[in-house]
């Protein structure tokens, strides 16, 4: 490592097989988590015909004298050069991901070394939570009759009892070193979350429920179960979803661990790291010729500048910029291969569009970027609303501050009347229709009768939702009821309350970008959790009377926030 790391790094907590993790200076509630070369596949296999799985498993072809080492050594790891900095950029995305949803969890923030990142010191809940979508072999062998790829609809939610959770303990000077050689003895790294030395059967419900656990002097009841299963199978979803619309691939399973953090006031968060261990990816089969740690090396690579690519951040090479020359010249020349493959028809359209003598040439035409940037409109999801009167307009305002700063959805606010110019509502409805590759929605405001959202929605292709609020000196004069069943006039929706027209607009966009589905996905959760919570408190009080409420010593995490 970079000895510049070790201006923020304290204490060494924990030193396992494929990761070691510091203190930080200053920082009692902070860690930060190295990740090393080293791998051991767990021996999980998957083969569904037709497709290729991007993570590993027990089919791999290692050369003979690796085989033979494995065998006779089943402790041994291989090194993958390269392997810390590109596990530590695949979690850190998936994070930022997961960001976009609200969910609590343990990591903070990128380090300046690119196989290091701070997190959140925590106490791990020594149970694993698998969701799945696809039997693989593994599942078939514990469920005879299951055929191969076999999808579950919902996915089903395996809980594993870690015998040996990872435990980051405070060490001092003076049994640091004796601490050290324990934890290597009596913890698992999260790596090994499917090998029998770590997982004992697999739990039901009831089981866990009945575990009684008890960890950082706080009980895991049933609300903190509910809490981590909801909080695993919406992870999965949004996952799924963000693999499947943005690469067309299938997420197969996820496993979750979750932690309780040490400061106050402690709460359960996500504590995983993503390695080729901890999803399985399936997508469209692709011909390779890399075997053993070059398969593992070309999967890890892939997947990181996937995800990287689906965040939009485009300087890959950063990743390698502080590597040993040795991780650092593997690195280069994988990414350098990827960005030559990586130059498509999706990438740049205008070879999709442009016959091949007429192509521009970017590296003699300085220009392309500014006339690439003019010739194809942006992709960017925005709403239009359209006002029939002066005093929509403060309405309008509030649709528009709203899209703004919650979701960042690019909102306009214009002004029309169908009764005064009809000429000039087309040419103002020319100015958006022509940016085909760009989602955009008409939100109108004002009574129905006007006839604004019928012309609207009668001569371009976009969803138009009209806005008619309820007026309390007319409660009765909303619209015609009868002129809106026609059938030429029924071609738009129609809300009655600003929420409304700004909840369609976000629901209708959301298919189309992922950010606001996951928004959406992770203000779900939170309405079911903020339900389930309340729901636990009200229970506990309507069966303990106040004196007995005012002695209970701490029942739950959630309960007593």
């Amino acid at each position: 490592m970079a000895s510049s790391a070790y201006d923020i790094l304290g204490q060494k907590l924990f030193d396992g097989t494929t990761k070691r993790i510091y203190s930080m200076i200053d920082q009692p509630g902070l860690i930060c988590i190295y990740r090393k070369d080293n791998y051991r596949s767990a021996g999980k296999t998957l083969s569904i015909p037709g497709s290729r799985r991007s993570s590993i498993d027990s089919s791999i072809r290692f050369n003979q004298q690796q085989l033979q080492s494995l065998h006779s050594n089943p402790n041994l790891f291989i090194e993958i050069p390269g392997k810390g900095a590109l596990t530590t950029s695949i979690t850190t995305c998936v994070y930022e991901i997961l960001r976009e949803t609200s969910i609590p969890t343990f990591y903070v923030a990128p380090h300046p070394q690119p196989d290091m990142f701070i997190a959140r010191k925590c106490t791990m809940i020594p149970i694993l939570w698998i969701v799945r979508r696809l039997a693989n072999e593994t599942y078939m062998k514990r469920n005879p009759g299951i055929v191969n790829g076999h999808r579950f609809v919902p996915p089903i939610v395996e809980i594993y009892h870690k015998r040996h959770p990872v435990v980051y303990r405070r060490l001092t000077i003076s049994n640091i070193d004796e601490n050290l050689e324990s934890s290597r003895e009596s913890l698992i790294d999260d790596s090994d979350s499917d090998s029998d030395e770590c997982l004992s059967s697999i739990w039901s419900y009831e089981q866990l429920l009945n575990a009684h656990f008890d960890i950082e002097d706080l009980k895991i009841t049933q609300t903190e179960i509910e809490y981590m299963y909801e909080t695993c199978c919406t992870i999965f979803d949004i996952l799924e979803h963000i693999w499947m619309v943005k690469k067309s691939c299938q997420l197969i399973d996820l496993k979750i661990e979750f932690g309780i953090t040490t400061t106050m006031p402690k709460e359960i968060v996500v504590a995983s790291t993503f390695d080729t261990e901890t999803w399985h990816i399936l997508r469209p089969m692709e011909r390779t010729t890399a075997v053993g740690v070059d398969l593992i090396q070309e999967n890890l690579i892939w997947i990181n500048s996937t995800l990287r690519d689906i965040l939009d951040l485009n300087n890959k090479i950063s990743l390698t910029t502080k590597l040993d020359p040795r991780r650092r010249s593997f690195a280069q020349k994988q990414i350098s291969t990827l960005d030559d493959a990586d130059t498509d028809e999706e990438e740049h359209p205008m070879n999709c569009i442009i016959p091949e003598n007429d192509r521009i040439d970017t590296q003699k035409d300085t220009s392309f970027n500014q006339y690439k940037t003019s010739y194809f409109p942006s992709t960017r999801s925005r709403c239009i609303v359209v006002c029939s009167s002066s005093a929509d307009i403060e309405h309008g305002q509030k649709i528009k501050i709203t899209l703004n700063e919650l979701y960042n959805i690019q909102c306009d606010i214009r002004l029309c009347s169908i009764y005064k110019s009809t000429k000039s509502v087309l040419k103002f409805l020319s100015n958006y229709v022509y940016e085909h590759c760009r989602p955009t929605i008409f939100v109108t405001l004002g009574n129905v009768n006007n006839g604004l959202a019928m012309c609207l929605s009668s001569n371009s292709p976009y969803p138009v939702i009209h806005c008619s609020l309820m007026n309390a000196d007319q409660p009765n004069n909303l619209f015609d009821i009868n002129s809106y069943l026609t059938s030429d006039t029924a071609m738009f929706s129609v809300v009655f309350t600003l929420p409304s027209a700004i909840q369609n607009v976000i629901q209708i966009l959301a298919m189309n970008d992922w950010r606001l589905w996951t928004k959406q996905r992770g203000k779900r959760l939170k309405n079911y959790l903020d339900l389930l919570i309340a729901d636990q408190q009200l229970a506990t009080i309507s069966s303990t009377s106040i004196t007995q409420q005012a002695n209970k010593t701490n029942t739950g995490i959630l309960t007593n926030k």
